[in-house]
């Protein structure tokens, strides 16, 4: 009976290291390694080096607090979220999907990312990693999605006629929201002839959206082939009004575009692909009514940014092709430009890119390349807060 108790609390204690969900709550040691670039004077920290990770979009908050991260990895066979410590550099696997992700949002205040697996929205707590599927949709499933600050509110961007024809469906694309309480799901928008995507929750108002009409380069993607005429668009939580953020100026073409921290303005690249400017490239700045509209000279091309929280550095990562720039903003202009790292990223499949992100406390810039051959997940070291 002794020998007995005594495997039963060496079974119990290999469960708490190595996961009692599958590989679920399994420590990966440190991969890290950091040096000084010798070009800018920066400190480089690689932090893995097994298999393909990447850390979340740019824009969904992909830092927990100043010293935690969630990281995407294949190293546990199919690609799972993991916890990324900046302390120590170890890795703590937080799900077990067997099925592939696709899409995510997080909210570090409520301790929760919200992902898909096939037609079935989960929710994953991650503090305790306990996973809970929230709803199960039908034929008309999220290919984009944001919730509400509150955690109230689940919106998303829907082909409502996926089934029409799998390469040329121009839809309707349309904008729903569903209550993560009562599990009612209500349209919210009108009814569009192009693929909607980019779906983002304001972060400080939870009756602003703003999503993206999607540009499609390659034949045999879904909706209509070419550029967006107009590409940022806003509606509201009660679905009572929205509509275009413009005018978008002749022969521009804008991207990526993200909230400010405090809710107000909303940032983006452009750049001229016709017309008498063409070839010309900015960082832009609108509010939704676009009566603060601004274009700032910079070689980014269709660069994925970040502001920080003090609203006066910007993060930008294909600054003259392969490079990481750090902007400082002052009176509507650059003040100061930063090249922070030569990245090299391929800029192949989605994970290759470095979709820059700022830690909470300004103290490093999270990113992502694969120049080693792999995408992995590196950060640079800038402390923000001691510039003030």
């Amino acid at each position: 009976m002794k020998n007995i108790i005594i495997l039963l609390v060496l079974f119990s204690s290999i469960s708490i290291i190595y996961g009692r969900n599958g590989e679920v709550g399994k420590i990966w040691p440190s991969e890290k390694h950091t040096w000084v670039d010798d070009s800018t004077g920066y400190e480089i920290t690689q932090w893995t080096k097994t298999g393909e990770n990447w850390h979340l979009y740019f824009n969904i908050e992909s830092f927990m607090d100043n010293t935690h991260a969630i990281i995407n990895s294949d190293r546990a066979g199919n690609v799972n979220f993991f916890k990324l410590d900046l302390s120590s550099g170890e890795m703590t696997q937080m799900t077990d999907e067997k099925g592939k992700i696709s899409g995510t949002w997080h909210i570090p205040d409520v301790k929760t990312l919200w992902y898909m697996v096939g037609k079935d929205l989960k929710a994953l707590n991650t503090e305790t990693s306990l996973v809970q599927t929230v709803y199960t949709f039908d034929d008309v499933v999220p290919e984009s999605f944001a919730v509400t600050k509150d955690a109230k509110w689940f919106v998303y961007a829907a082909n409502k006629h996926s089934g029409w024809t799998a390469n040329k469906s121009t839809g309707p694309y349309a904008l729903f929201k569903l209550n993560l309480e009562t599990k009612i799901i209500k349209q919210i928008s009108p009814d569009y002839g192009f693929m909607m995507s980019h779906v983002q929750t304001n972060p400080a108002d939870t009756n602003l959206i703003s999503f993206c009409w999607q540009h499609q380069y390659r034949e045999g993607g879904t909706g209509i082939v070419g550029n967006a005429p107009v590409r940022i668009w806003w509606n509201n939580l009660s679905g009572t009004d929205g509509g275009p953020v413009g005018p978008q100026e002749f022969g521009i073409h804008r991207t990526h575009e993200f909230w400010f921290p405090d809710g107000k303005l909303m940032g983006f690249s452009a750049r001229y692909l016709y017309g008498p400017n063409k070839g010309k490239q900015f960082i832009g700045i609108t509010s939704l009514d676009s009566k603060k509209r601004i274009l700032l000279p910079a070689n980014v091309s269709a660069a994925h940014n970040q502001i920080f929280k003090d609203e006066k550095h910007w993060i930008s990562d294909q600054f003259n092709g392969p490079y990481l720039v750090l902007f400082t903003l002052g009176n509507d202009k650059i003040s100061e430009t930063k090249i922070l790292f030569r990245h090299d990223s391929s800029w192949g499949a989605q994970p290759t890119h470095p979709h820059p992100h700022f830690s909470p406390d300004g103290k490093y810039v999270m990113f992502s390349t694969d120049e080693s051959g792999t995408p992995q997940v590196y950060t640079v070291k800038i402390d923000l807060q001691k510039k003030k």
